[in-house]
């Protein structure tokens, strides 16, 4: 039986900065500790996070055609795996974006200033 990692940790809980003093630090060296007292290895892989483009959908608030759209068009970039589609993170944060600064555009021609 394969068990569930205790911890994970996303690109945006690390900063140059306080990469020494942060707590998932904290707690990543409370974890090997406690797996080395155990007897037990602890294992640090990368793992990729992708989306499928109905949760990407999701995630930004457009339709799952949308993004399906944008993937065609390569404003979207995503890997096929088989006959289905996945969005890296760091991609749909660049969409979101994309989305944002059009939205910015739209209404900044209805304000007043």
């Amino acid at each position: 039986m394969i068990e569930e990692p205790a911890l994970t940790v996303s690109p945006d809980m690390v900063s140059i900065n306080d990469a020494r003093d942060a707590d998932w630090m904290m707690a990543f060296w409370g974890l090997v500790r406690q797996e080395a007292a155990a007897g037990r290895s602890v294992q640090v892989s990368p793992v990729r996070v992708t989306y499928s483009p109905a949760e990407v959908a999701r995630m930004v608030g457009v339709s799952k055609a949308t993004v399906i759209r944008r993937i065609e068009d390569g404003t979207v970039k995503a890997a096929r795996r088989g006959t289905h589609d996945r969005v890296s993170e760091s991609e749909v944060y660049a969409y979101s974006r994309v989305l944002a600064n059009q939205l910015a555009g739209l209404v900044a021609d209805d304000l007043d200033f």
